[in-house]
């Protein structure tokens, strides 16, 4: 504890926060390529599914109310030791009832979870990076990526043998397992009492109200519902429109991250490059109007060339991985610059109209995919994120 500096940012430091990232992309992106499987648990059609599955929402809402304040006030470990706990329990019931109900409830109680751990472990990256004074947040970003990437090869691997309440508890244990292990590792870097300069007193919710940049808000909406909606949808669309067998259309989900991890990994790179204004713009281009595209001259092609189709839908996918790479990590250090040193605050303003928006246009999307397609769906979600070549200007014009 007393050797430790908090303008160093050590090996040892950077390694155990990167896996605390990787474990936190695993976990809470178990489910995305093994939505058919979910879906087929519970035998409701598609709007239903939808729904339920946008409720996990709810539970971030609350949470995001309040979860800046928690986290300032208990610390960061804490906070990600509740949260992944929540996380945990409540995946390993969501894979094992068939219960609409239990289903719901329990969603609504991993969405909690998740977002606890979520504004605690951005909060914490995003107060090291100003500590250390250097770009920290997109590799561990791209670690989160990395999670996501490695836990939907897996279900691509296994989906076919093994059942998904044997996948994902597994999985849950290893994931709480090595979650306590590492925020152990790393008990120096999180103070046990946050400091008064770095507190959030408690009249909170009408602070709260007036602190939320609307425009960079909106701008974060339209970057991030792409990756809700695939996450959401992508397997589906290549199993149930597209005609594609369990494995395969997994790597509808697997081809978007891998996207996205190239794109993560290189940010640091390109922001030395470009400004942030660039990338939101270019990102908005290259994810938007990539997988809309692709995905149209896919289905037109599937007929008359099944692995054709199949080829130009996971391209779309791949595009839309790499538009969508660089952009959470920029407004999250757009949020953080803008917080007066409130990190964990400033994720939790810009998360919480993220999220209700996301809630009420997850749920409206999933009743166009029951009275339409999931393509229409996904192409709605493609002209959002075309949206940030207006949305871009929230962005710094200076190269980093």
């Amino acid at each position: 504890m007393k050797n430790f500096k908090t303008g160093i940012y050590t090996k040892s430091e950077r390694n155990y926060l990167s896996l605390i990232f990787f474990l936190f992309g695993i976990s809470i992106m178990s489910l995305a390529p093994r939505t058919p499987d979910l879906k087929s648990n519970l035998s409701v059609n598609n709007g239903t599914f939808g729904t339920l599955l946008g409720s996990a929402s709810i539970g971030s809402i609350i949470m995001l109310l309040i979860g800046g304040q928690i986290v300032h006030t208990i610390g960061a470990k804490r906070a990600m030791q509740i949260g992944s706990t929540v996380i945990a329990l409540t995946y390993t019931v969501l894979v094992s009832t068939s219960s609409p109900i239990i289903f719901l409830f329990c969603n609504i109680l991993a969405g909690s979870g998740v977002s606890i751990f979520h504004i605690a472990s951005s909060g914490h990256s995003l107060h090291r990076q100003d500590e250390v004074g250097k770009v920290i947040v997109p590799k561990l970003h791209g670690a989160w990526a990395t999670g996501a990437m490695s836990t939907a090869a897996v279900a691509f691997l296994i989906s076919s043998q093994v059942s998904i309440s044997t996948h994902i508890t597994t999985l849950m244990v290893c994931f709480w397992l090595l979650t306590q292990f590492s925020l152990g590792k790393l008990t120096p870097s999180f103070p046990e009492k946050p400091t008064a300069d770095d507190s959030y007193r408690a009249n909170s919710i009408k602070q709260f109200k007036f602190k939320i940049n609307w425009f960079l808000s909106l701008g974060f909406f339209c970057a991030s519902i792409m990756e809700f909606t695939i996450a959401d949808w992508a397997t589906l669309f290549g199993k149930e429109e597209l005609g594609m067998g369990s494995s395969v259309a997994t790597l509808s989900y697997l081809i978007y991250l891998i996207g996205l991890i190239i794109g993560r990994y290189s940010i640091g790179w390109a922001l030395k490059h470009q400004s942030e204004q660039f990338w939101i713009k270019t990102g908005g281009l290259v994810g938007g109007v990539g997988l809309s595209s692709m995905l149209f001259t896919a289905s037109v092609v599937v007929d008359l060339n099944q692995n054709l189709g199949y080829l130009l839908a996971f391209l779309g996918f791949f595009l839309a991985g790499l538009g969508s790479s660089a952009l959470a990590p920029i407004f999250f250090s757009i949020a953080g610059r803008l917080s007066n040193g409130k990190n964990a605050l400033a994720v939790a303003q810009l998360s919480f109209v993220n999220t209700f928006i996301i809630f009420v246009a997850k749920n409206i999307l999933a009743w166009i995919v029951q009275i339409s397609s999931i393509m229409i769906a996904l192409v709605i979600t493609s002209i959002l994120m075309a949206a940030l070549i207006y949305f871009g200007r929230v962005g710094s014009t200076e190269r980093q």
